[in-house]
């Protein structure tokens, strides 16, 4: 099954993980959520990026208060 999880920390800090996606198709999938979020702070790859299923995590600041 296919997933995009975003995850919002008290401090604000926004997570965005994808499961489920071959290769890059997991670039594609968040790509419209991460513009919308903004500046992208850390870009982890984990092992199931590069098997059949990838799995993508972006962290991103955005400042909910302006």
């Amino acid at each position: 099954m296919k997933e995009i999880i975003v995850e919002i920390s008290p401090d604000g800090k926004v997570s965005v993980r994808t499961q489920g996606f071959v290769g890059r198709e997991c670039y594609e999938a968040s790509r419209l959520i991460e513009e919308a979020l903004g500046q992208v702070t850390e870009d982890k790859k984990t092992a199931e990026y590069f098997a059949q299923q990838s799995e993508r995590r972006v962290n991103h600041v955005k400042n909910c208060s302006a």
